[in-house]
């Protein structure tokens, strides 16, 4: 009976306390209710447990190892997915990317460039147009955009691909890989 007292006593000092602590960590994150509790407990045992006689310390002590025990036995709720959009290569790492393309002299060591580009990166509608107008013939810009428009985030522009090529049946192919994706 003093122990539970005694317990009532120390925690009425962490109810008031808890009031003025922050609603979240540090890095923006909320505080949950358990993460509340379980920094009670540990400053209740920091603080005043060693406080206790040696008898009253290993009741109370027994007690807060059952409760750290109860809250890890609650469960939590699953963690809520977050969809994170993709965001298109960065300016630095595209400028990179078109100099590595001029770099080479050949158009099939070109796209192989822009094949391992595209499996690792995004790009914008403008940036694949980019990459197109180095390419002089009409089989490498239909192939580099074969690569890399599945990763196009911006496709409601794709019409400006389109307008990237020059003769009706490279736009008719160029077409058909936009429909195809």
């Amino acid at each position: 009976m003093k122990l539970v007292f005694f317990l009532m006593v120390l925690t009425s000092p962490l109810i008031a306390q808890t009031e003025k602590e922050p609603n979240s960590f540090p890095d923006g994150r909320p505080i949950s209710v358990i993460d509340r509790i379980s920094h009670n407990l540990e400053m209740l045992e920091r603080d005043y447990l060693t406080k206790l006689t040696y008898r009253d310390y290993v009741r109370a002590k027994d007690i807060l190892i059952e409760t750290y025990n109860l809250l890890l036995a609650i469960p939590l709720p699953p963690p809520v997915p977050v969809e994170e959009e993709p965001y298109p290569i960065s300016e630095e790492e595209f400028n990179g990317l078109i100099s590595s393309i001029k770099n080479e002299s050949f158009q099939e060591n070109q796209l192989s460039i822009v094949q391992i580009s595209a499996r690792y990166n995004y790009f914008t509608v403008n940036q694949v147009v980019e990459v197109i107008d180095l390419f002089s013939f009409s089989d490498g810009k239909l192939n580099a955009l074969e690569y890399m428009y599945p990763n196009v985030i911006d496709k409601f522009d794709s019409h400006l691909i389109i307008k990237a090529f020059t003769y009706s049946s490279d736009k008719e192919k160029a077409q058909e890989i936009i429909n195809s994706n």
